[in-house]
């Protein structure tokens, strides 16, 4: 598993959030969304409990009863910024692109010095990769205000997605420097130097780690950095923490399967851990192809070989399941 799945994954992540599927509520949500409730109930016209309320539907995933209170909220008050900002994200949530920029330019007219205005046109059209958009919209906002750290984030992240990794990381350096616990950038540098094989890895992505010790990207890249240099005793403990917060992380069992397999030669508790990744992610065809692998080394010749047909299944062109089939 390499570091560039990682930085994919992020900016999946990113869009993911942006799209969320309703989900059902927890009992946390539904105490949240009880008490909002009852607030409303007693001050109907508040505008910031339907505000408050959007955001626990929103991040809930129920996209149209967030939209009708933040509209709710609008109509309450039609000159607070942060409720055309909210309503421009349910709207992109929602894949109304064009609504969700003409909301934005709405809140502008109300407030032309609002650099969170700015900067959320900026990071949607970031994540459409409308880069001019991006760069002329965080240049707005630095104009407004020269130190601002979530501008310098955004313009990393923009530069980061041009290829011009050398500025980038100027920019996150700048975002850590007027905000030294901003997580994101720390991580983004992390990731960086990771790919360059560079030791500053360890050093951003622990900071990532004690900024946010349940940051499963951040401890996963640097297992992967110990890994991927030989230093396997600290890459099997952050493996391990990893487990310990999400059981079900199929790309760290697969990687203490593949230690197992290679460097320990336990056999059975790589096979284990390869069926555990494999049950948590059905379409993982490395760990199909490293359990075959497995099978192949315990004598069990009818396995590997299913296993290296189901890695021909999702990869037609794996080529070392072909070698291995032959």
């Amino acid at each position: 598993m390499k570091l560039l799945k990682i930085i994919t994954l992020l900016i999946i992540i990113l869009v993911a959030s942006c799209n969320s599927p309703k989900k059902e509520p927890t009992n946390q949500i539904k105490d949240e969304l009880a008490l909002l409730d009852t607030k409303i109930r007693q001050e109907p016209n508040n505008a910031d409990l339907y505000y408050a309320r959007s955001k626990v539907f929103l991040d809930n995933g129920n996209m149209k009863e967030s939209l009708m209170d933040i509209q709710t909220a609008i109509n309450l008050n039609k000159k607070e910024v942060r409720y055309y900002i909210r309503k421009a994200d349910i709207l992109f949530a929602t894949g109304e692109t064009t609504q969700s920029f003409a909301v934005l330019q709405e809140a502008l007219s109300i407030d032309k010095k609002s650099t969170e205005a700015y900067l959320k046109t900026a990071e949607i059209a970031l994540l459409l990769k409308d880069y001019d958009k991006t760069m002329f919209n965080i240049n707005e906002a630095l104009k407004i205000d020269k130190l601002n750290p979530n501008a310098y984030y955004l313009r990393g992240w923009a530069l980061k997605e041009k290829g011009d990794t050398v500025h980038a990381v100027q920019s996150y350096k700048k975002a850590i420097e007027l905000n030294p616990n901003y997580e994101q950038p720390f991580e983004e540098l992390g990731l960086l130097y990771a790919l360059k094989n560079d030791a500053l890895a360890i050093d951003y992505l622990n900071s990532t780690i004690n900024i946010n010790p349940n940051n499963l990207n951040a401890m996963y890249a640097l297992a992967l950095f110990y890994q991927e240099n030989k230093i396997t005793q600290k890459a099997l403990d952050l493996y391990q923490r990893m487990l310990q917060i999400d059981p079900t992380h199929a790309d760290a069992l697969h990687n203490v399967g593949y230690i197992n397999l290679i460097e320990k030669k336990s056999y059975q508790d790589a096979l284990d851990l390869f069926n555990k990744a494999i049950e948590n992610d059905t379409m993982f065809f490395q760990a199909y192809y490293n359990r075959g692998v497995t099978y192949e080394l315990m004598g069990n010749r009818e396995k590997a070989i299913k296993d290296f047909q189901k890695v021909l299944e999702l990869q037609p062109n794996h080529r070392l399941a072909k070698e291995k089939i032959k």
